[in-house]
């Protein structure tokens, strides 16, 4: 694994110029910037759990019933969005691309995007060349992602589906060159499951890349928060900006296990950085069955 640090800030900085220059206000479909503006302001700080589906709102996560931008983006001109995951969409493609091997050129490479957002990993790896499927469980944000995909004559190469990965990835058979996994492992509720699911849906030499919040121990552990737990940031309730809803964050040498346990033959797992996050690639060098005893989907491919 190379953590070289500047071929790292290299690597950054030109996939930003790649992101400004590609999806800047002048690159609108139509000079049409002004109708997408208006449409992201429409949507940020708006609350709306019956598009959901969800049976109760007091149960549901904040970022599933208030709309918040994800990732920053300058469209130029004096439009700029700030997200509340900042700048990590570039600043975790790139830690891939320098230390993981994952290709800056991407042009005719089937992604799956996991856990989108407002889809600035998804439109990153688009501008980088590839044909990206994006997962989306929570409706609204899909939505902008497809908003913005067509917004930028993308089309034909980012779509977003509004769906969970138990649901949608069983439709995905040996699909994949790539998978990016990021923020979301932690988040799940079957973390062994998720990535079987990926295992199938990547092709044979496929690579998922994972990043994830783990936990610091040279023990095979993880722990346990579950989503009683919240961080909050200071605000209330009512005002719905709390992060959170963690369930299993695994140390290092858990995390490869769970990759191996599911199919995945050449494992790499770094250390947890001073946030406690950590990069992992996991390649399927060729299909393998797995242990099935106890396992939550049996008849899982």
């Amino acid at each position: 694994m190379n953590t070289d640090t500047n071929s790292l800030q290299t690597t950054n900085e030109a996939l930003k110029d790649l992101f400004t220059e590609r999806f800047s206000s002048a690159n609108v479909v139509g000079g049409k910037a002004d109708m997408l503006f208006a449409e992201i302001d429409r949507r940020i700080g708006s609350i709306d759990s019956n598009m959901e589906g969800f049976l109760d709102s007091e149960n549901q996560r904040d970022l599933s019933l208030k709309f918040h931008w994800g990732h920053n983006h300058d469209f130029g001109n004096g439009a700029s969005y700030q997200g509340l995951m900042g700048d990590r969409h570039l600043d975790i493609i790139s830690k891939f691309v320098s230390s993981y091997q994952l290709p800056v050129d991407l042009s005719g490479k089937n992604v799956l995007d996991i856990g989108v957002w407002t889809g600035g990993t998804s439109l990153l790896l688009a501008a980088m060349g590839a044909n990206v499927t994006a997962l989306e469980e929570v409706k609204k944000y899909a939505e902008m992602v497809n908003i913005l995909a067509s917004t930028f004559g993308l089309n034909s190469q980012v779509k977003c589906l509004p769906m969970g990965l138990y649901d949608a990835l069983p439709m995905f058979a040996d699909s994949f060159d790539y998978v990016i996994y990021s923020g979301v492992l932690y988040h799940v509720s079957d973390p062994l499951l998720s990535l079987r699911l990926i295992f199938t849906a990547l092709k044979d030499g496929g690579i998922c890349f994972v990043e994830t919040l783990g936990y610091p121990s040279p023990d095979s552990v993880c722990h346990y928060e579950g989503p009683a737990i919240t961080h909050n940031d200071g605000s209330s309730r009512q005002s719905l900006n709390r992060g959170g809803w963690n369930y299993f964050m695994p140390s290092p040498s858990c995390l490869r296990s769970w990759c191996s346990d599911v199919g995945f033959q050449e494992v790499e797992v770094g250390d947890p950085d001073p946030a406690l996050r950590i990069l992992a690639s996991a390649k399927r060098t060729d299909f393998t069955d797995f242990c099935r005893a106890g396992f939550s989907l049996p008849r899982c491919r």
